[in-house]
C-alpha cells in the first residue's frame, strides 16, 4: 500500500480542531532540525494543545511568518513573552516567536517505535545534556557530518 503525502498545510484546519478539543495529533517527523533524538522516517511526535506560557525546553509545532512549519525547542522565554527557539542540530537561535504561532506542544515522542514522555527522566536528562553542549554544538555537528560521510 503506498503512502500519501499531505502538506502539512492541509491539515491545519483538522489539526487545530482536535488540539483545540483536547485530543492529540500524532506527526511524523521531516528534516534535520532535531537530530540527533528525532529521525525523519523514523520517527514521530505526538502532539497536544499548548499551555502558555511555555517553559524552557519545551518541543512547539509553530508557524513561521513566513508560511514554514517548525519543530524547535524553547531555550528561551523573553521577559517581552517572546520565546527564543532553536533545533537540537542548530547552532543558531530563532528569537521573536510569540504564543499565537504555536499549534502543538510534543507531549511524547515516538522513537524506533517506543513511546517516550516528556516527562520521562530519559527525555528530561537527553534535553539537560544536549542543551549543556550549546557552547559546542556546531562543532559536534559539523564533525558528525564529516563522520557520516
Amino acid at each position: 500500500m503506498e503512502k500519501k503525502k499531505v502538506r502539512l498545510s492541509q491539515m491545519l484546519p483538522a489539526m487545530e480542531e482536535t488540539l483545540a478539543a483536547g485530543g492529540t495529533v500524532k506527526l511524523p517527523i521531516t528534516g534535520t532540525s532535531m537530530l540527533p533524538l528525532l529521525v525523519a522516517g523514523r520517527d514521530t511526535v505526538i502532539l497536544k494543545k499548548p499551555a502558555l506560557p511555555l517553559k524552557r525546553f519545551d518541543l512547539p509545532l509553530y508557524r513561521r511568518k513566513d508560511g514554514a512549519f517548525v519543530l524547535h525547542r524553547v531555550v528561551a522565554v523573553e521577559k517581552d513573552g517572546t520565546y527564543t527557539m532553536c533545533g537540537d542540530n542548530q547552532w543558531v537561535k530563532e528569537p521573536g516567536i510569540s504564543g499565537e504561532q504555536f499549534i502543538g506542544v510534543v507531549e511524547a515522542v515516538e522513537r524506533k517505535g517506543k513511546l517516550l514522555p516528556v516527562q520521562s527522566f530519559r527525555y528530561r536528562a537527553y534535553v539537560r545534556f544536549w542543551h549543556a553542549l550549546f557552547p559546542v554544538r556546531k562543532y559536534l555537528v559539523k564533525l558528525r557530518g564529516k563522520l557520516k560521510k
